[in-house]
């Protein structure tokens, strides 16, 4: 069902079509922020030797993919370049808009980078912003979609960090990361300290 918000969206066809200049930097801005995600988290991960942010976002993913597949089923809304007869700026096939995966999972890097590395985490909250912007820029999202997709990413990406910061699994991450190459855990010493609290 469309919402109130959703009427943005022909607004926003209509800047878009206005101002045609915008859109590569749009879809480009997007998909640098889904490269930036996993490579963001391994680069991290690597370099402070720390299992439990992949980990958790790897959960996240998983649990938020699940989740938008059984709200995509019990709820089907068309997507707006459908129902308001547009050619989408980025090609898509013309299923189910709700709700965006894309963005959900940007919302678990979001939450799980701010978690785990605090204001280095804010990068990932600023690649939420842009994904979820540019899926309803181009006209495949609707805003409802965003913010939906967003709320289910970022309760799963909250929940599977509590859930790997138990202590019973972060015993396990602990033996774990001592295994790991001495080359890589070259970790400051403030940086260990905050990981071991």
């Amino acid at each position: 069902m469309i919402t109130f918000i959703d009427g943005a969206s022909a607004a926003l066809h209509g800047f878009a079509l206005a101002n045609p200049w915008l859109t590569p930097i749009v879809i480009w801005g997007t998909a640098a922020f889904l490269i930036l995600c996993p490579v963001g988290f391994l680069v991290l991960s690597f370099w402070e030797g720390r299992l439990r942010p992949g980990i958790a976002a790897l959960l996240g993913l998983g649990v938020t993919q699940e989740v938008c597949h059984l709200l995509g089923r019990v709820t089907y809304q068309v997507r707006p370049f459908v129902a308001l007869h547009f050619t989408p700026l980025f090609p898509h096939v013309p299923n189910n808009s709700f709700p965006s995966s894309l963005t959900a999972f940007a919302a678990v890097a979001a939450v799980v980078g701010v978690l785990a590395w605090r204001r280095v985490g804010m990068v990932f909250v600023m690649g939420l912003v842009v994904v979820g912007f540019g899926c309803v820029y181009v006209g495949v999202h609707y805003p409802s979609d965003v913010i939906v997709g967003a709320g289910v990413g970022v309760l799963a990406g909250w929940v599977t960090w509590m859930i790997t910061g138990l202590p019973p699994v972060a015993r396990v991450f602990s033996r774990l990361e001592r295994r790991l190459p001495r080359g890589r855990r070259r970790v400051p010493p403030r940086v260990a300290a905050r990981a071991a609290s």
